[in-house]
């Protein structure tokens, strides 16, 4: 397993701003369907993680929105969904295994984000990280992320006998990708909420309404 040390990029285009949450999203009912259930959509909040993988030649990697816990028992079970094609979907399905990023609810986890919101066109998002060799001794390629910004990395290799065509079902233009969570590997030690995406922007967690 390559582990990756994450530095703060001070350069990143991404504003930060403390101003209480306003929606901005209009849904009108003469847009055509598609657009009202995007307008609708940016409405709620979605987790935040950045995805790694190795294609055997390059890392690979990139920011996403959808993913999401499956299910905890007989082994936990996570998923998400790629719009194929995608060069680190095609890591993924080579390798058979990958790491999901859970980062932090504040400025840099923003920052390890939206280097990785370019996806892998940008070969300088993996070259200008600090490597540093891992003494875990898994044998996986797959990249880990450690430092600023980094809550839990998730170790996980496709579901293999527990999901249809071995974890990956291919949904129109997506590929759902259903996989085994094998081990987790601890970030920094700040108690902070995951960071979170909604109306265009990053967020971190909002005011307690209720208590269930």
């Amino acid at each position: 397993m390559k582990v990756v040390r994450w530095q703060s990029n001070t350069t990143s285009s991404t504003a930060y701003s403390n101003e209480p949450p306003t929606p901005t999203a209009a849904v009108s009912a003469s847009d055509p369907l598609p657009e009202q259930l995007r307008s609708i959509m940016r409405l709620l909040t979605h987790p935040v993680v950045v995805c790694t993988a190795h294609d055997g030649t390059h890392p690979r990697g990139m920011t996403m929105s959808s993913f999401t816990s499956l299910t905890l028992t007989p082994t936990p079970l996570i998923t998400f969904n790629v719009l194929a094609p995608s060069r680190t979907l095609d890591a993924i399905t080579e390798s058979g295994e990958f790491n999901i990023h859970i980062l932090a609810g504040d400025k840099n986890g923003a920052a390890v984000a939206e280097n990785f919101t370019r996806g892998n066109t940008d070969p300088s998002v993996f070259q200008s990280l600090h490597s540093a060799a891992s003494k875990q001794g898994t044998g996986s390629l797959a990249p880990v992320l450690v430092g600023d910004g980094i809550l839990y990395v998730l170790r996980c290799r496709l579901a293999g006998d527990a999901a249809p065509n071995g974890g990956l079902i291919r949904v129109r233009d997506h590929i759902v990708v259903v996989a085994e969570v094998v081990g987790t590997v601890p970030g920094i030690e700040d108690k902070e909420f995951g960071l979170a995406y909604s109306d265009r922007s990053f967020r971190g967690a909002g005011e307690v309404i209720a208590r269930h």
